[in-house]
């Protein structure tokens, strides 16, 4: 006889796991064209422009705006129409205040945690935030969130994830103007703005991971606020 567990996998019914990968497909085009700014703050989303480009219907498209809501990029408004959602220094601020307090606990934790191959992982992650001459904005934050993920990784329990997660994606949507300070500053730059991660990874010591956290942050709040305040001049 069959365990219940067995019996349920192999029961006939919905397959939402097709449903779940359309919506994933609207999120990750969205979110990309938020990312790299072709989908500007305050842009109109349609629904319907956006059914017909991916070949889908409404309802994944609602749903895939309804989670980016959730994510702070998308506003939903009462006529079902959405647009993106805008940037400004209070929005910011609050993400990276919320930032520094989970990631001070995580790092904290971590430092003394890592093994020899979880250093060697975290190691080749630090260097592949050199830019390379192709490399574009989706790419680049992809190895930046790796990254992050592997400070965390030894210490983080589901509930740390889910919250870093949350706030790591509010945080996304002002990588590209962080990304834009960066990339003028020579290919290390982004490499090389963290490296007090690694000083505190290496010497294992909770004290300078958290301070490593708070004078990165707020190194991005002053490149984030001069590309804000320029692209609202703009």
């Amino acid at each position: 006889m069959a365990s219940p567990s067995a019996a349920a996998r192999a029961a006939p019914g919905p397959r939402p796991v097709v449903q779940t990968s359309i919506v994933d497909l609207v999120i990750r085009e969205v979110r990309r064209a938020i990312l790299d700014g072709s989908l500007p703050p305050g842009a109109p989303v349609s629904i319907a422009e956006l059914s017909a480009r991916l070949n889908v219907s409404h309802i994944p498209v609602r749903e895939a705006l309804r989670r980016l809501e959730g994510e702070g990029l998308i506003e939903l408004r009462r006529s079902r129409s959405a647009v993106v959602a805008p940037l400004s220094r209070e929005d910011f601020e609050d993400v990276f205040r919320l930032r520094g307090l989970l990631e001070s606990d995580a790092y904290g934790r971590a430092v003394k945690l890592f093994t020899a191959e979880d250093l060697e992982e975290l190691e080749a992650a630090y260097e592949a935030l050199v830019i390379a001459p192709d490399d574009d904005t989706e790419s680049l934050a992809d190895r930046h969130a790796h990254f992050h993920r592997l400070l965390a990784a030894p210490a983080a329990s589901e509930w740390d994830r889910r919250l870093l997660e949350l706030v790591w994606q509010a945080n996304d949507r002002y990588m590209y103007l962080i990304l834009g300070e960066l990339m003028d500053r020579g290919p290390t730059a982004f490499r090389d703005a963290h490296g007090v991660f690694m000083e505190a990874v290496r010497e294992r010591s909770p004290r300078k991971a958290r301070a490593a956290v708070q004078a990165h942050l707020r190194s991005g709040i002053g490149l984030v606020g001069s590309r804000l305040e320029a692209s609202r001049e703009g």
